[in-house]
């Protein structure tokens, strides 16, 4: 009988019922768009990072991050390579050879790095090919071009089929020099590429370095997510002499954007709370108030208090409920679209490249966005019904019904 008498009793004031229904809606589907789009800009940056750069797993020579030296090599490479093949949960890998050096054109030179890859080997392991935005993917005939970073590309105002020439040490000490047309220009979002780096085969890398079979980073994909750390321990202990690092600890940067990112989502549901809780607690309130000699007789002819207490807290969960199933129905809408078409930033385009982002920003949607905004409102929803119990308790309901006491 309360349940049915709850749901009456919402109705007698629609517009004020409505009200709060579209309050608790609309600001909880813009929470759940913004915490998808929160999630998608990040997950987008670790993406590209471990496509581009990192993989789950890196290998370098112990204190070769340290001193960026040929001295601190892998080698021979037959050695890694092997043992690979022998662990089930690598999934890909891409041996990497590079140097610092000095890149300069006719009218400019700056720092940057010269890394020697596999092209075949990079697409395997995190589709290179498609961060290409302008040129081929190739190194064109006998491997005398490269692909190079926007970034440092628009530096030099390079475009297809520029001349560069790149200076180095190579493994013995000398200086030498190595002159390569532009053949692609790679806009991956991972600024330690789009800034400084340029990339050629590996045969002509080794050449220029005299150095053979060897690599300075040998970076690895896994088949699942979670055997990360035990694909990790067990490259550990075949290579205890190496640098066996995963993606977040060659990048810390990237976890602790994502622990800020989850603080700010924090903040979102509190902000939420706080609207959902005074928006129900306010009609509540007024809604006990206008009847609470209502109330009173109930209570006087023999009704239990508890009854009128689930009724009072059963109207308030409706308004929360079918708050909640419009917000998630409006916030799911907006996850999809957002997801499927992104958010178009071309206008911010300087100012996110220069942190990592991607101008188009596409939202992830999970399960679990729905279970957190549901347990917000639905303690909001409790909360808002304590001081209105806490006042219809402390009635006399004889003296109120006598209008004595409001």
């Amino acid at each position: 009988m309360y349940r049915h008498l709850a749901w009456l009793s919402i109705w007698r004031r629609k517009t004020r019922s409505l009200m709060v229904i579209m309050m608790v809606a609309l600001s909880l589907s813009g929470l759940l768009g913004l915490q998808g789009l929160y999630d998608g800009m990040i997950s987008h940056m670790i993406n590209t990072t471990i496509r581009s750069d990192s993989g789950e797993i890196s290998l370098y020579a112990q204190k070769y991050r340290l001193h960026k030296s040929l001295d601190y090599k892998l080698s021979p490479l037959l050695r890694y390579e092997d043992a690979f093949s022998k662990i089930e949960g690598v999934d890909a890998y891409s041996v990497r050879l590079e140097q610092e050096g000095l890149i300069a054109t006719a009218h400019k030179s700056l720092g940057a790095t010269l890394k020697g890859i596999s092209l075949e080997n990079e697409q395997n392991f995190g589709q290179l090919s498609a961060f290409i935005t302008q040129g081929d993917y190739n190194f064109g005939k006998g491997n005398k071009g490269a692909l190079i970073g926007s970034a440092l590309a628009k530096k030099f105002n390079l475009t297809i089929g520029s001349r560069v020439i790149f200076t180095a040490q190579d493994v013995t000490g000398e200086i030498n020099s190595i002159s390569f047309r532009i053949s692609g220009i790679l806009k991956t979002g991972n600024p330690s590429i789009d800034d400084n780096s340029v990339f050629v085969s590996m045969e002509k890398m080794s050449k220029f370095l005299n150095l053979q079979e060897s690599a300075t980073q040998i970076a690895l994909r896994v088949k699942d997510v979670d055997s990360i750390s035990m694909v990790q321990k067990e490259l550990q202990t075949l290579f205890p002499d190496v640098d066996v690092l995963r993606w977040d600890e060659l990048y810390p940067l990237l976890i602790q954007m994502q622990e800020l990112m989850n603080i700010f989502n924090l903040a979102s549901y509190a902000i939420v709370f706080i609207v959902a809780a005074l928006g129900i607690f306010g009609v509540m309130l007024v809604s006990v108030l206008e009847r609470m000699r209502e109330f009173s007789i109930m209570l006087a002819i023999g009704t239990p208090y508890k009854t009128v207490r689930n009724q009072i807290i059963m109207e308030a969960s409706y308004l929360g409920i079918i708050g909640y199933v419009a917000g998630a129905f409006l916030g799911w809408i907006l996850l999809l679209y957002m997801s499927m078409e992104g958010v178009d930033m071309r206008s911010f385009e300087a100012g996110l490249e220069l942190y990592g982002y991607s101008a188009i920003m596409y939202a992830n949607m999970h399960l679990y966005y729905f279970f957190q905004a549901f347990f917000a409102v639905f303690f909001a929803t409790l909360l808002s019904v304590v001081w209105p119990l806490r006042k219809l308790k402390k009635i006399k309901p004889i003296q109120v019904i006598q209008g004595k006491m409001l």
